[in-house]
C-alpha cells in the first residue's frame, strides 16, 4: 500500500481528500502547514500532495526535503505561470482545483509510475556501471584498431552488420561503437533473437501484443524504445520471414505501423545486426530475405578470433583480472610469467569470452596472490602437454622456457635446429628481441 502525505490547510478539502484516497487503497496522512510536513519525514512517503498557498510558506518549500519523493501541487490559481513556478521548483506534477476525483486519482497514478521508473532506471545504470566491462579500459589493440578503421564510415552508416566466432565479444564491440557516435548519451537497446524463443523476442522487438508502458515496453518494443539510439539485432536470421520483412519496412520507411494505433510512429535508430556469418552467407543459405540483407551489408565488420591476435591475451586477462578485484573488493592478484606463457600457448577456441571466464575461475579458486596454470584449469603438465597439438607445445614450450633458455638450448630441448627455431618463431609471431638471447 501506498504511503501518502497530504498537505492542506482547508478543513473540508483535507477530509475529502483522505476519503478519495483511503476509498482507493492508499495509506494516508495529513498535515496542514508546511511545518508539519516536516515533522511527518517527508522522505519516508511515496508521495506527497501539497497545496501551494499554505500558511506560513507555499507547498513548494517543501519539495527540497521530501528529496527523491515525487510532489503534486495543488493550486486554486489555473494559471500558467502557477504551474511553471511550481514545476520550476522541482514539483512532478500539478493539478488545478476544483479538479474531478479521477483525474487526481490518474495524476497520482502517474506521478507514482513516473517515479518508479526513475528509481527503476538509475537503479540499471548502477548495475551496469558495476557489472559492465568499461570500454573506455578495453585494452585490446584488435577491436581499437577496428574502432579506428570503421570511424569514418561509422558516422555516415546507420546499418553495421558484425560477424565473428563464439565469444569474439562482437556486442562489446556495437557498444564501443555506440558510445563514440554522436548519439552515445540515447539508449543502447539489444534485442536477443533465440531459436527456441524467437516468435516471443519477435513481438517484444515491434511491440506486438504490448499495449501499455505497464508491459515494460513502448507499444513500438524494443525497435521504438531506442529511439534516437543503437538497436543490437542479434541473429536476426532466427525471425521468421514475415517478421524481416516488416522490420526491413520499418527500417526503410523509417516509421514502425502500430497496429493497436492505427498509426505510424516514427523511427530514428542507428541498426547494429550480429550474427556467426557474414550478410552473404546468411542470404545464400535463405536465412535472410533479400530486402534486409540489403539494409544490414551496408558495412560489415569480421570480428577476427583472438588466436589470430595473440597479443591481445594479456591485456584482455589483465583488464578483467583488475576489474575483478576492483568490483569485489579483493587482494591484489598477479599472474606469473609461467601462467603467462600458459595462457599465451592456448589457442583459446571459445576467444576473449573464455578467456574473461578462466580468469574469473582463477581469481575465486587461487589461494594466494598469484594465479597458477592449475587455478587456469590447464595446467600444463607433462600429461596434459601430450594432449596439445604440435604448434600448440611449441607455443607453450617457448614461452614457458625462452626467458630461462637461450636459443641453442630451446633449439636442442625441441629437436630441431636453430635455423628451423627461427623459421618456427618468424611464422608463429613469437620472435623475442636480440637482447634476450
Amino acid at each position: 500500500m501506498k504511503k501518502l502525505l497530504i498537505v492542506e490547510d482547508e478543513e473540508v478539502i483535507l477530509k475529502a481528500l483522505r476519503r478519495l484516497l483511503v476509498r482507493n487503497h492508499y495509506d494516508v496522512h495529513t498535515a496542514t502547514t508546511v511545518e508539519q510536513a516536516l515533522e511527518a519525514q517527508p522522505q519516508s512517503f511515496d508521495l506527497i500532495l501539497a497545496d501551494l498557498r499554505l500558511p506560513g510558506a507555499e507547498g513548494t518549500s517543501i519539495i527540497p526535503a521530501a528529496g527523491a519523493v515525487p510532489v503534486v501541487i495543488m493550486t486554486s490559481h489555473a494559471s500558467v505561470r502557477s504551474a511553471v513556478d511550481a514545476m520550476r521548483h522541482g514539483a512532478i506534477d500539478y493539478i488545478a482545483k476544483p479538479f474531478d476525483h479521477d483525474e487526481l486519482l490518474m495524476v497520482i497514478e502517474r506521478a507514482l509510475l513516473q517515479n518508479l521508473l526513475q528509481a527503476q532506471n538509475q537503479s540499471l545504470k548502477l548495475e551496469l556501471r558495476r557489472t559492465r566491462v568499461s570500454m573506455d579500459n578495453y585494452k585490446s589493440p584488435a577491436i581499437t584498431r577496428l574502432l579506428d578503421e570503421q570511424e569514418d564510415d561509422l558516422k555516415i552508416k546507420n546499418f553495421q552488420h558484425l560477424h565473428g566466432e563464439r565469444g569474439t565479444e562482437r556486442e562489446a564491440l556495437a557498444r564501443a561503437m555506440h558510445e563514440r557516435s554522436e548519439r552515445c548519451q540515447a539508449p543502447f537497446v539489444v534485442a536477443d533473437i533465440g531459436v527456441d524463443t524467437a516468435a516471443a523476442d519477435a513481438m517484444d522487438l515491434l511491440g506486438h501484443g504490448h499495449t501499455s508502458i505497464n508491459d515494460g515496453l513502448p507499444p513500438g518494443g524494443l525497435l521504438q524504445a531506442a529511439q534516437n539510439g543503437c538497436l543490437v539485432l542479434r541473429h536476426p536470421e532466427l525471425l521468421s520471414s514475415e517478421v524481416q520483412r516488416e522490420l526491413s519496412d520499418a527500417f526503410s520507411k523509417k516509421a514502425l505501423m502500430l497496429p493497436d494505433e492505427n498509426r505510424q510512429r516514427a523511427i530514428n535508430v542507428n541498426v547494429v545486426s550480429i550474427s556467426y556469418e557474414p550478410i552473404e552467407t546468411l542470404l545464400a543459405e535463405q536465412q535472410i530475405i533479400p530486402q534486409l540483407a540489403e539494409l544490414l551489408a551496408q558495412n560489415q565488420i569480421e570480428v577476427p578470433p583472438l588466436r589470430l591476435h595473440p597479443e591481445d591475451i594479456l591485456p584482455i586477462a589483465e583488464q578483467h583480472l583488475q576489474s575483478l578485484t576492483h568490483r569485489h573488493g579483493l587482494r591484489r592478484i598477479k599472474i606469473p610469467p609461467e601462467s603467462v606463457a600458459a595462457l599465451k600457448a592456448n589457442t583459446w577456441p571459445g576467444n576473449a569470452a573464455e578467456l574473461r571466464h578462466v580468469i574469473s575461475r582463477a581469481v575465486f579458486v587461487t589461494r594466494s596472490n598469484t594465479i597458477s596454470t592449475a587455478d587456469l584449469g590447464f595446467g600444463l603438465n607433462e600429461v596434459q602437454a601430450r594432449d596439445l597439438s604440435l604448434d600448440e607445445y611449441f607455443r607453450y614450450f617457448v614461452l614457458a622456457n625462452q626467458n630461462q633458455l637461450s636459443e641453442t638450448d630451446l633449439a636442442a630441448r625441441l629437436g630441431i635446429s636453430r635455423k628451423a627455431l627461427w623459421e618456427r618463431r618468424q611464422k608463429m609471431k613469437l620472435l623475442r628481441d636480440a637482447s634476450e638471447d
